[in-house]
């Protein structure tokens, strides 16, 4: 009996001892990173202001004649403002006005040892198009470390003139989504907090269903949908310059909150 009884404590010793070292293990893989900035000791944001140039993104009726790259150009502008006041580098993909060509980002990846798919960098089609800004990106990041890229879009759905709110994603299968996630979180809690009551959509995605600037960058990559261009009343707030204020206020939080660079 106490032989029995020597094994099942022992037994359970191993199972306590095991059940331990697996809540430790997770709770570090839980942990956000003691140092978001990486090693050039630097916070460095990219930010992509989505569509533009031959590709005009969405618009409707409910805009006033303005295209989704007008947009995206204004808030991208001025989330890079206030981004700078509280200390941070910041780098665009494009200036609203220009983009690198497709020779030049081959040109720099082929330097840096960058793999690319060759046959989708199209020089001819006058689009800067979204694999096009992950390669790009990605060349950045091998010459000035990038921290976090931000893409940010407007959105539309073409059955319904009633769907409100934002959408966010990242994905959650490639080489930086654990980092991506503590900084998603962060993104998404501020969101929350400034509009509270506004629907927020969250996209963990697979690798098939990510967008592709968030899944073919080397660094944590979140897209973000700010409104849709197809509902009245999110138009009517998407041309509200005060209310892009509050939404670029909120990102700045938000992503401030994460890098603990609060001035």
């Amino acid at each position: 009996m106490k032989t029995k009884f020597f094994a099942l404590f022992v037994s359970l010793l191993c199972f306590l001892f095991i059940f331990t070292s697996c809540a430790d293990k997770s709770s570090e893989k839980s942990k956000p990173p003691e140092n978001p900035a990486g090693e050039d000791g630097k916070i460095t944001i990219l930010l992509d202001a989505g569509h533009g140039f031959g590709d005009v993104g969405c618009t409707s009726e409910y805009l006033n004649g303005l295209y989704e790259y007008e947009l995206t150009w204004h808030l991208t502008e001025d989330l890079a403002k206030k981004l700078e006041t509280k200390g941070y580098t910041v780098l665009l993909t494009h200036n609203g006005e220009i983009y690198p060509s497709v020779s030049d980002i081959c040109e720099r990846a082929d330097a840096l040892g960058i793999g690319y798919m060759a046959d989708k960098m199209n020089a001819e089609n006058n689009v800067f198009d979204a694999y096009e800004r992950a390669v790009h990106s990605s060349v950045l990041d091998s010459e000035v470390e990038i921290d976090l890229l931000l893409s940010i879009h407007v959105n539309a759905n073409a059955d319904s003139n009633e769907v409100t709110g934002f959408e966010i994603d990242y994905c959650a299968e490639n080489e930086s989504s654990e980092m991506t996630k503590f900084v998603f979180d962060s993104i998404c809690s501020s969101l929350e907090r400034d509009f509270e009551g506004r629907r927020l959509k969250k996209f963990a995605d697979s690798w098939n269903m990510a967008f592709i600037i968030t899944k073919y960058t080397t660094m944590p990559s979140i897209l973000f949908e700010t409104g849709f261009a197809s509902t009245p009343s999110d138009a009517e707030l998407l041309l509200d310059t005060a209310w892009r204020s509050k939404l670029t206020d909120s990102l700045a939080d938000g992503i401030s909150k994460y890098f603990e660079l609060e001035h």
